[in-house]
Parts: structure tokens; C-alpha cells; sequence
């Protein structure tokens, strides 16, 4: 099967918290206290699960953090694909929005 993708993804388990999602009209989701654990980043966005219901086209803040201080991305995160796995957990598509141009440079020296 041919690799579709524009971007190559690479396999990771990194864990982030959600406490707030917003729309672009000004709608927020607050206290959510959802955990997410990513499974792979690419350069364009990054692909989690979690156990909470999240709706798509709604942003939140991120921290990746490889590892150590200087190796960390900060970014605004926009959910664009959902699937149910099962009855209780869910995995994410979201894009990278406002993404530091060293990000190339930064996964290279992960893998």
C-alpha cells in the first residue's frame, strides 16, 4: 500500500491533559480534565486517543515535550478527525496551527 500522506509520521507515546477546547466563534469547553495520549506526530499535526468525546474543528493549547526543556513544541492544536475505537475510547486527527518552522529539525532529532 502506497504512503499517502504529505508528511512521514512517526510512532510516540507522549501524554497531555485537555482542560479547555475553543472554537473560533468564541464557543470554549472548560474543565474538561481530559487526558490524551499521543501515538504519533508528523510535521502538519499529531494523532491521540483519549476516553473523552471531543468535537472536531475546536482548538486547544499543547506542550509536546520530548524529553528535556529545549526540545519541547508549544502550539494551538485543532481536532479534525475522530473515530470511536470502542464505547470508551476515541482517537484524534488534529493539525498543528502556528507550528515553530524548526519542527523538521526537532522530530529528526527525536527519531
Amino acid at each position: 500500500m502506497t504512503e499517502k500522506r504529505s508528511h512521514k509520521r512517526l510512532p510516540v507515546t507522549l501524554h497531555l491533559s485537555i482542560s479547555d477546547l475553543f472554537a473560533q466563534d468564541n464557543m470554549h469547553i472548560t474543565n474538561l480534565d481530559s487526558p490524551i495520549t499521543v501515538i504519533d506526530i508528523s510535521e502538519k499535526g499529531i494523532g491521540f486517543i483519549s476516553q473523552c468525546i471531543l468535537p472536531e474543528n475546536y482548538y486547544f493549547n499543547a506542550n509536546l515535550s520530548f524529553g528535556s526543556d529545549l526540545s519541547s513544541i508549544f502550539t494551538i492544536v485543532k481536532i479534525v478527525r475522530s473515530n470511536a475505537i470502542d464505547n470508551e475510547t476515541f482517537q484524534y486527527g488534529a493539525v498543528f496551527e502556528g507550528l515553530p518552522r524548526d519542527i523538521s529539525k526537532l522530530l529528526n532529532s527525536y527519531t
